[in-house]
């Protein structure tokens, strides 16, 4: 199975430093994991309400997960 892209490095780093998955990114957000996948991707677009979710939940700010 191949490597999937990842345009947003330091979210999927912080990810991985706590065991996660895509998968688990899904879940926090309330989307399929198709969904997600294509969000970290940068095939699919974030809006606001996913980043502040995802910031809330990793308690960093905006800068050091989407930068």
């Amino acid at each position: 199975m191949r490597k999937p892209i990842v345009k947003y490095p330091a979210l999927e780093k912080e990810m991985e430093k706590h065991g996660e998955k895509r998968k688990d990114l899904a879940k926090v957000l309330g989307v399929s994991i198709a969904t997600a996948s294509r969000k970290l991707s940068g095939k699919s677009r974030w809006n606001i309400g996913d980043v502040e979710t995802i910031c809330e939940y990793y308690k960093k700010d905006y800068y050091e997960l989407f930068k």
